[in-house]
């Protein structure tokens, strides 16, 4: 299918129609994998995935536009709250490339690659990683960092917390359906479970939303202590909780995605990844912010975060 539209507005023609300008089709569990004679896995496409560096110049813009508007509003936040750490986290949000690539080996995400030097940001076990990656990461950590990390310093109840979380899920079905639908930009291969509307496999965002979760949550828990110049360190804060809430997650579907096991198999694994997902984001509520993920009606329990030596002293005063 072909439609006449200028390069300029595509993107829009595929948030409206969902036009696939590419010809790559969704890697569900149902299609036919070859495993490469060698490693035993399933091959990326490489060059094979051609690049579209028009639609990787529109898509960078626009994204760009929208990371730093909310660049511009976590700075009104660190105004309103007085400390830096707002801002930190929105703009240290970019630094999730780096877990991004890990985890793209992992589990068959592949990128288009320009061969450009000059758009070129990293080289990661011989794949290029061009800065148009950079960006549409950042547009979603960005507004995920901005928004969720606002909710907390507002104390909103648990339940309107998972809300907000959901939401984010929602973001990320439509950001990558648009994206995958676009073309010329990444796909995802081999047995992807969960294809549940175009291309875009959803244990992914289970995966994405929780790992970022897990960034904000520690440095909404220690926003005392990153208050200042300490928040350079948030930089690297992001990117290890990423990659560590991620791949405890993702294990059942890695193991799956790049093998040839049964479409029962490989869903079912995407399903398990789902419910850790689910679980350890419970588990971060309560370990990290002190709340009751099941309790949707309250907010953080009495002991209070900002003041752990009070509460250590006063838990020594009752064993006295």
């Amino acid at each position: 299918m072909t439609l006449a539209v200028p390069g300029r507005v595509c993107l829009a023609a595929a948030l409206i129609l969902g036009y696939s300008a590419s010809p790559a089709t969704a890697q569900d569990t149902s299609i036919k994998v070859t495993l490469d004679n060698t490693y035993g896995t399933i091959a990326p496409p490489n060059d094979a995935f051609p690049f579209n560096a028009n639609h990787a110049s529109v898509v960078s813009v626009v994204l760009l536009i929208l990371s730093l508007t909310f660049v511009g509003i976590s700075f009104k936040e660190s105004k309103r709250w007085n400390s830096t750490v707002p801002a930190a986290l929105t703009i240290g949000a970019a630094s999730c490339i780096l877990p991004e690539a890990v985890d793209n080996y992992l589990a068959n995400c592949y990128w288009a690659q320009s061969h450009d030097p000059r758009f070129l940001m990293f080289t990661f076990l011989g794949r290029e990683f061009d800065v148009f990656v950079g960006i549409i990461w950042w547009s979603f950590g960005a507004v995920l960092g901005c928004c969720i990390f606002g909710a907390l310093m507002r104390d909103v109840s648990t339940g309107t917390l998972w809300k907000g979380l959901a939401l984010a899920g929602l973001f990320d079905i439509i950001l990558e359906e648009c994206l995958l639908n676009y073309g010329g930009l990444y796909f995802y291969y081999g047995h992807q479970p969960l294809v549940l509307i175009a291309k875009f496999p959803w244990w992914w965002l289970f995966c994405n939303v929780s790992a970022i979760f897990m960034g904000i949550a520690v440095t909404y828990r220690y926003r005392a202590w990153f208050n200042g110049w300490k928040s350079v360190f948030v930089l690297p804060i992001l990117p290890f909780c990423y990659i560590g809430a991620w791949s405890l997650a993702a294990m059942p579907t890695v193991y799956a995605v790049q093998a040839d096991y049964s479409p029962l198999v490989t869903q079912a694994c995407g399903v398990l990844t789902c419910c850790i997902a689910l679980v350890q984001t419970g588990v971060m509520m309560d370990a990290i912010l002190d709340r009751d993920p099941l309790d949707v009606g309250s907010g953080r329990r009495n002991i209070s975060l900002q003041d752990a030596k009070t509460s250590l002293d006063t838990r020594q005063v009752r064993w006295k």
